[in-house]
């Protein structure tokens, strides 16, 4: 028995399936620790805190960085920390706020971060495990460390039939407006050994329905010379495994095979690097029948200011190509309105797009300039925030007109 007694642990997760992803894992952690989950009963966000202050002897925020509200709502929790009566809980701060300020490509200092959130307790960056156990024992709430290796951590599974799988963490493509290549790191690929054993585990366990997450899965396996080989113009994939063609592509091919599969989704992926040899993928059955790219915006003028490495041709024919493969396949996407030089003229080819490309799923995002981002650095915030929630109000709609 490693804690000293059974606590309870409380986890309040912002942002992306990554950060559910490591929530589940940070949960299975403390669970192996001895410590049970504290069930709240979810009625508002202050209530939840407060509860969890409270009642729990360990409160985990993961938090997310991809916009500025995101980054408000963790400073407005340190403010019910600092107002709540009889607190119990010992807080810890993770995810992407914590990976900004700790990492190899800072956006801003640890020093800066924990001036702004001076009621939590602790710190660690997405992943490191390791730090967070050490700072338990620190305080107290446990007896001694576990080797992280040596120990199997199985992650909480809050669903019966679906588990999301992480093929890869961090990325190196830096859209000029993104935070993640500097809260996630460089992108480091799991083995496919790792990959497909904990899939066969969970399928073992009963899970049937499968997503394979990364910030871009595309490049999963890729040398960094393949992954420019890709984003200069080759569509081959250029790695020799098994059948040839694409890793990724590859790695697919094996967990269909996997007996007790059902469904096969993935996540994220970008159109640069979606070859031929991925689009053929989808003649596979257990394959989801829906598929999310982002395109970001239907100007490529637009695209090229946010590093992108696409076209919106590039993109139509990526999506037609997929269609031919698969049809009546479900398209998603993300657009962002408002980027800087984004004037009217520009945003209604964004529209056009969105009335030819009939997506199933969109999701909208005001431009929001993020620290340390070359966007921020390098370009004026010039349109509106009034401009920019038309745009979104006026997207969203044509959006619903035009939907399958």
């Amino acid at each position: 028995m490693v804690s000293k007694k059974s606590g309870t642990y409380y986890i309040k997760t912002f942002g992306c399936y990554a950060n559910e992803a490591d929530s589940d894992l940070i949960a299975g952690v403390l669970e192996k620790l001895g410590f049970r989950e504290l069930k709240i009963k979810k009625s508002n966000e202050t209530y939840e805190i407060r509860y969890a202050l409270e009642k729990a002897d360990v409160l985990v925020v993961n938090s997310c960085s991809v916009r500025q509200k995101s980054e408000d709502k963790v400073y407005g929790l340190g403010k019910i920390i600092k107002n709540a009566e009889n607190i119990k809980a010992k807080v810890f701060l993770t995810g992407c706020m914590v990976g900004s300020a700790t990492g190899d490509r800072k956006r801003f200092s640890e020093k800066e971060l924990k001036e702004k959130t001076k009621n939590y307790d602790g710190y660690f960056a997405p992943g490191d495990i390791d730090k967070f156990v050490e700072t338990l024992k620190k305080f107290g709430l446990i007896d001694k460390n576990i080797d992280i290796e040596k120990e199997k951590i199985e992650r909480r599974q809050t669903d019966k039939n679906h588990a999301y799988v992480n093929v890869s963490y961090g990325c190196d493509n830096f859209c000029s407006y993104c935070v993640v290549p500097y809260s996630r790191g460089c992108e480091i690929s799991r083995s496919e050994k790792e990959i497909l054993d904990e899939i066969k585990c969970l399928v073992r366990k009963g899970i049937t329905e499968f997503t394979l997450c990364g910030q871009n899965v595309n490049s999963w396996d890729l040398s960094g010379e393949e992954k420019f080989k890709i984003r200069s113009g080759s569509k081959s994939g250029n790695k020799n495994q098994d059948s040839g063609g694409l890793p990724f592509a590859n790695l697919l091919r094996k967990v269909h095979a996997i007996k007790g599969v059902k469904k096969i989704d993935f996540i994220s992926s970008n159109p640069f690097d979606f070859t031929q040899d991925l689009v053929e993928i989808f003649k596979l059955p257990k394959i989801s029948n829906y598929v999310h790219i982002a395109v970001q915006s239907g100007n490529n003028d637009i695209l090229k200011a946010m590093n992108r490495r696409h076209t919106v041709e590039e993109f139509e024919q990526l999506i037609e190509d997929i269609r031919k493969v698969r049809p009546g396949i479900e398209v998603g996407t993300d657009i962002i309105v408002g980027f800087p030089g984004e004037t009217r003229e520009k945003f209604m080819d964004t529209v056009d797009l969105v009335k030819k490309m009939k997506f199933s799923v969109i999701f909208i995002s005001m431009y929001s300039p993020r620290k340390g981002t070359f966007a921020q650095l390098n370009f004026k915030d010039d349109v509106p925030l009034k401009e920019k929630k038309w745009r979104h109000m006026f997207l969203s709609k044509v959006w619903k007109q035009n939907k399958p």
